[in-house]
């Protein structure tokens, strides 16, 4: 009973509150206009093998999973198994599915990688729930009058779920003090999304979230994006735009010329989806981080040692890119 509390604080939340719609939201803009980002989570088909990546390159024991099982609407449940990598502002979930749901079908659809995106949510879960089914999510997880909702947005512009839960964190251990390994102790900056049209993407995200709005533009003004040599196109660029959800951003980034990073994501997740978290480097100069990065398995696909930024590539092992 124990272990099932703990997963359930995952994605629950103090008791909704129905019929909060209409007037109120119509005036004050969405429901989750103020809403914090929480967290991501990572779908595996092997918990042991992605747990123990995380806790390398975080520089953290191995994340210790726990039996959970979460309320769906038809009124069964999906079991699972969950794990957590912790940040100073933020936590990955580590989910393993171990029975029937929307995240087992996911694993079978789209493989390892980003299924969801978290936003805290106290009260009025009903009622947010309500607010994205009519702005295009389909209600797959949590049930009605419960603690938590997951959304379905996979098949708009977004390509992903966004679960409204509680905004405390489950119970895990705290962040490194300061910078181990790769990334652990750091914080997060922004979750980055792959889309095949920016400016829709950008509006659907900020018809969701109420964010400032903010339109895609050409990254690098002129000339081609910065890519390792002898990969991706020699003249593309991206179209993008920074969306602030409190203090973390929502990136969208749409690849012009191919081959490049988002369209070979959108090809291998089977379409837009989340891929990756901004972070840093710490105190690690670029060419040491890229060396470590690599060393730990990750791929650079992007950006170099001469430039502000890069990613490195661990989606075929951990289902996620990290900046």
């Amino acid at each position: 009973m124990r272990r099932l509390v703990t997963g359930i604080l995952l994605f629950a939340a103090v008791l909704a509150v129905p019929g909060l719609r209409g007037t109120a939201a119509a005036q004050n803009g969405p429901l989750l206009k103020d809403a914090p980002l929480t967290h991501l989570v990572v779908i595996t088909p092997d918990m042991a093998k992605t747990a123990k990546g995380y806790g390398d390159i975080f520089g953290i024991p191995t994340p210790e999973a726990s039996e959970v099982a979460y309320e769906l609407p038809n009124g069964k449940k999906e079991k699972a198994k969950v794990a957590y990598v912790p940040m100073p502002n933020f936590y990955i979930a580590i989910v393993q599915p171990t029975g029937k749901g929307p995240m087992a079908d996911h694993l079978k659809k789209f493989g390892l990688g980003l299924w969801a995106l978290g936003v805290a949510m106290d009260s009025n879960v009903d009622a947010v729930r309500t607010e994205l089914v009519g702005k295009g999510g389909k209600w797959t997880g949590g049930k009605k009058g419960g603690a938590y909702a997951w959304v379905d947005f996979r098949n708009t512009p977004i390509g992903a779920t966004i679960i409204v839960g509680p905004s405390a964190k489950p119970t895990m251990p705290a962040p490194p003090k300061e910078q181990s390994s790769l990334f652990g102790g750091l914080a997060i900056s922004h979750v980055g999304f792959a889309n095949t049209d920016a400016a829709a993407s950008a509006k659907m995200l900020i018809d969701v979230f109420g964010t400032k709005v903010a339109e895609p533009r050409r990254f690098p003004p002129q000339g081609a994006f910065p890519f390792p040599p002898n990969m991706w196109t020699n003249d593309g660029h991206v179209m993008t735009a920074m969306l602030m959800q409190g203090k973390i951003g929502l990136e969208v980034i749409q690849g012009v010329g191919e081959p490049n990073p988002w369209s070979h994501h959108i090809k291998n997740q089977k379409g837009v989806s989340l891929m990756h978290i901004a972070v840093g480097r710490g105190k690690i100069a670029r060419p040491e981080w890229l060396k470590m990065g690599q060393e730990k398995g990750g791929k650079w696909t992007n950006g170099g040692v001469d430039s502000f930024f890069a990613y490195l590539d661990w989606t075929d092992t951990l289902g996620i890119v990290i900046e």
